[in-house]
């Protein structure tokens, strides 16, 4: 055995990845609901049109029979999200029945999230976006 076949041998495929993500969302998930935390289930697989909606401010909205595109504030930073790899999910949370995107109210998710696998990150650690979960590719 050599270095690179070493290398190599730890480098998982895509399907691998996305794989364990799902396993680890699954487990924050019943971690949760365990902890008297109330989610429901948001965005995880986006398309890439999708993405550059977000990226660039729009929205489709539907009038009738018609589809208009129309301007609404960027609801992402970049063109690379994880989400596009199926690497993302973003949860819903519930206090008290009422949504909340307060990160201080998602911050234990966050903080087990981060216990589940070293690749795991959270949203909530960039100062925006707490409902993010994501595996590093």
């Amino acid at each position: 055995k050599n270095k690179m076949t070493d290398k190599l041998q730890n480098i998982m495929t895509l399907r691998e990845k996305q794989s364990v993500f799902l396993l680890n969302a699954a487990k924050l998930i019943q971690w949760a609901f365990e902890n008297g935390f109330e989610l429901t289930g948001g965005e995880l697989l986006r398309t890439k049109d999708q993405q550059t909606l977000y990226f660039e401010g729009k929205t489709l909205i539907k009038i009738g029979m018609q589809t208009h595109l129309a301007e609404t504030r960027q609801l992402s930073k970049t063109m690379n999200s994880r989400h596009l790899d199926k690497l993302a999910i973003d949860l819903n949370l519930f206090i008290s029945g009422v949504y909340t995107t307060k990160a201080e109210y998602y911050k234990p998710l966050g903080e087990y999230w981060k216990t589940l696998h070293p690749d795991n990150v959270w949203g909530g650690d960039w100062g925006w976006d707490a409902n993010h979960f994501e595996q590093k590719p």
